[in-house]
């Protein structure tokens, strides 16, 4: 076939990619040769056209002159990658460069792919988790690292950000301000304790602990919607006691004992990690692990001994009401990080989109949420409607691909704006 100018240099754009079982020039050359044919991208659409359109519309000859984008490819899918718009914007701070180097979005979500590499030590590692960081325009955000360079010591990492509108084309800041590494981990650790010999604790040894203040604490777990609920939760003073947990310096139980039929285990977290945390369970002889309804109350005490919000202390909270505790053991699982580092990292860049979205309105009513819109891109599917959304319930997801396969969902976000 003969090439024009801008045919040759698509083509070789294209021969640096390495797609395996898959003929990326030769599927492209049969789109060239279709003049006639519209070059517009819809959602469900196979691979390889997807790869084909993007490369062309979106990427061109720019992926064989960016180093950093073409690293990225050999990381990432290429089917995904192709998605891409190069970005490859750099800042540095106390020592740490932060580069972003592809995006991509739709009308309500983002996907940025960044890599961190310290240049003046070794806080850059496989174990790297960002701990404070923003995408404007956006409402909540994920991201974890995907690849880690022994040799170069560069960590990739995926932000992916819900709940944004209308991001097509606007200038959006993607901003860091500080990041874990070093972790340590500790699991299966045993606590040594024999649960037989807790007892019930009286109201004396206990103190209150005021919900419904917004200084009281925070929590989770299945029963904590349920004593919240209450208002005022007891739990038990702070500091009777002090068990040690083997390995483990940054922690301790400072209390355990049954309130009103729970059963409660306060835990004191003295480290310099700003993340560390852990949990507690119960196995079987055989070491399999027990499911028991639990609650887990975060909170600190003032110096006139009252509760206040605060990370000081976790309390445990089992609903152990049909559980025979002498066949169980108590174990933990437990993580620390070493390096807490702090900066300033940001980057401000105009986000493009990756097509138009197919949308659809419908009337599906799952548990308590009436779901009324369906939207897909090439980044997943949106549902939008109104109600409670319950967090117990998964809701199916699956797109039928037009060469038959079908591609399920197996996470997802959710967020509430104005009900």
């Amino acid at each position: 076939m003969k090439y024009d100018y801008d045919e040759t240099i698509i083509k070789n754009a294209i021969s640096t990619i390495q797609t395996p079982e898959y003929d990326m020039i030769s599927e492209v050359e049969k789109k060239i040769q279709k003049k006639k044919s519209p070059w517009h991208f819809k959602r469900a659409v196979p691979a390889a056209l997807a790869i084909c359109l993007c490369l062309i519309l979106s990427i061109g000859a720019m992926a064989a002159t960016i180093p950093s984008f073409n690293n990225l490819l050999s990381i990432i899918s290429p089917d995904f990658a192709l998605l891409l718009q190069p970005i490859e914007i750099a800042c540095e701070d106390n020592g740490i460069k932060m580069e972003v180097v592809g995006a991509m979005n739709d009308n309500e979500m983002a996907v940025i792919y960044i890599t961190m590499k310290d240049l003046v030590g070794d806080r850059i590692d496989e174990t790297l988790d960002i701990y404070d960081y923003s995408l404007s325009g956006t409402h909540i955000s994920t991201c974890e690292i995907v690849h880690y360079d022994e040799t170069t010591k560069t960590a990739t990492l995926r932000m992916q950000a819900n709940g944004g509108k209308k991001l097509n084309g606007k200038k959006v800041s993607f901003q860091v301000e500080s990041f874990l590494s070093d972790k340590l981990t500790f699991n299966k650790v045993e606590t040594g304790i024999n649960l037989s010999d807790v007892k019930e604790v009286k109201d004396s040894q206990t103190i209150l602990l005021d919900t419904s203040s917004n200084i009281s604490g925070g929590g989770g777990g299945d029963l904590f919607d349920e004593l919240q609920s209450q208002g005022i939760i007891r739990i038990l003073a702070p500091d009777q006691k002090k068990i040690t947990l083997p390995q483990i310096d940054f922690m301790y139980i400072s209390n355990i004992g049954f309130i009103d039929g729970h059963l409660h285990i306060q835990t004191k977290w003295v480290g310099d990690g700003i993340d560390d945390h852990g949990d507690l369970h119960f196995v079987d002889s055989a070491g399999n692990s027990i499911c028991i309804d639990s609650a887990n109350i975060y909170f600190g005490i003032d110096k006139s001994g009252n509760a206040k919000w605060g990370r000081d202390y976790i309390e445990y909270i089992f609903d152990v009401s049909n559980i025979n505790l002498d066949e169980l053991k108590l174990m933990g699982d437990f993580v620390s990080h070493g390096n807490y580092v702090t900066g300033n990292w940001k980057t401000t860049f105009k986000i493009q989109s990756v097509g138009e979205e197919l949308q659809a309105d419908c009337d599906i009513k799952c548990d308590t949420l009436n779901i009324n819109n369906v939207k897909i891109s090439p980044l997943g599917v949106t549902l939008a409607g109104s109600g409670e959304f319950n967090e117990a319930i998964t809701i199916p997801i699956s797109v039928k691909m037009t060469d038959g396969s079908i591609q399920e969902f197996e996470s997802s976000m959710c967020y509430s704006d104005n009900g």
